[in-house]
């Protein structure tokens, strides 16, 4: 074989390989931003917001039913609408959520455990409504229920321990993390400056060897490098969303404004779900780069098929 036949074959090898790495990187590092984005906004958003409304509406709940209980028209009117409303939501919220919520089967848990106590806070409080007419019957239903609403182990409490573990899933979804900051400001670039600058020394070489100005085909493969910048551009902004969304998600007024909070986040992250799709570009851009690679060196290689060593 002779010395230019084995330095292009080597080329061919290296330029394949290093191809191959760099694209396996860049497909990681894109997907790895990218991949949760549906997730936030069709899973975290709601689960996060119906435990958040399910907590605002109890805690009032209290003070409405103390208020309802205590007040001069109570034997005409019950216990008072808002009281009914915000309890009704709290199970509403409850119910959807035990459903399908983003922290795991022990969250789920505590949901169902929570659920039930809704039950028995909202009995108690009709029992301290139906006690009125006795303050020492009545005050201790309603400190029973307060008991079950804000214990160190009451309802509250449960809920706040499934929002903490939201929370966390909420930030490992939405945090950029040391792994894809490696991938891509260090081994994605670094790759394809790597593949950038052979792809340049094997076009000068061949320029000097075989007294042609370009490679048609090495100098397109070159240039589908410049598809990363793009990609870089897409995974900046997919980040920016997911940060934005999960500031919004983390608010401490978003029980009180679900509605808002939902759509808001739906508006920040809709353009990251089609940026997200370009994942399924990235192996068929490699695929067209291994082969533009392998159309331009493989002839120059044929022409020193059958020289002696």
């Amino acid at each position: 074989m002779s010395a230019t036949r084995a330095f292009l074959v080597r080329r061919l090898i290296a330029l394949l390989v290093v191809t191959a790495v760099a694209v396996a990187a860049l497909l990681a590092g894109y997907y790895g931003v990218s991949r949760n984005s549906k997730a936030v906004t069709d899973r975290s958003t709601p689960a996060i917001l119906q435990v958040a409304a399910a907590i605002d509406a109890l805690d009032a709940s209290y003070d409405e039913a103390e208020r309802s209980i205590s007040s001069p028209t109570a034997e005409f009117e019950g216990l008072n609408e808002e009281y009914r409303n915000k309890l009704s939501t709290a199970k509403q919220s409850l119910a959807q959520v035990s459903k399908s919520t983003i922290g795991g089967e022990s969250a789920r848990g505590s949901l169902r455990t929570a659920a039930a106590l809704v039950t028995s806070y909202g009995d108690t409080v009709e029992q301290a409504y139906a006690t009125r007419d006795n303050p020492t019957l009545r005050d201790a239903y309603l400190g029973y229920a307060d008991s079950i609403l804000r214990h160190n182990s009451g309802i509250l409490h449960r809920l706040k321990e499934v929002q903490k573990r939201q929370f966390d899933v909420l930030d490992d979804q939405t945090s950029f993390g040391w792994l894809l900051a490696f991938a891509w400001w260090l081994l994605v670039p670094g790759l394809f400056l790597t593949l950038a600058a052979l792809l340049v020394h094997t076009q000068r070489f061949l320029r000097r060897r075989f007294r042609r100005l370009v490679n048609p085909w090495l100098a397109a493969a070159t240039a589908l490098l410049v598809a990363l910048l793009p990609l870089a551009v897409f995974t900046y902004q997919t980040q920016d969303r997911l940060e934005s969304a999960r500031t919004s998600l983390t608010n401490s007024k978003i029980g009180r404004t679900g509605g808002p909070t939902a759509r808001k986040v739906a508006r920040t992250m809709r353009n990251a779900h089609w940026q997200a799709g370009a994942v399924g570009w990235i192996p068929v851009g490699g695929a067209v780069l291994a082969a533009l690679i392998v159309v331009g060196l493989q002839p120059r290689i044929d022409e020193y098929r059958f020289q002696s060593r």
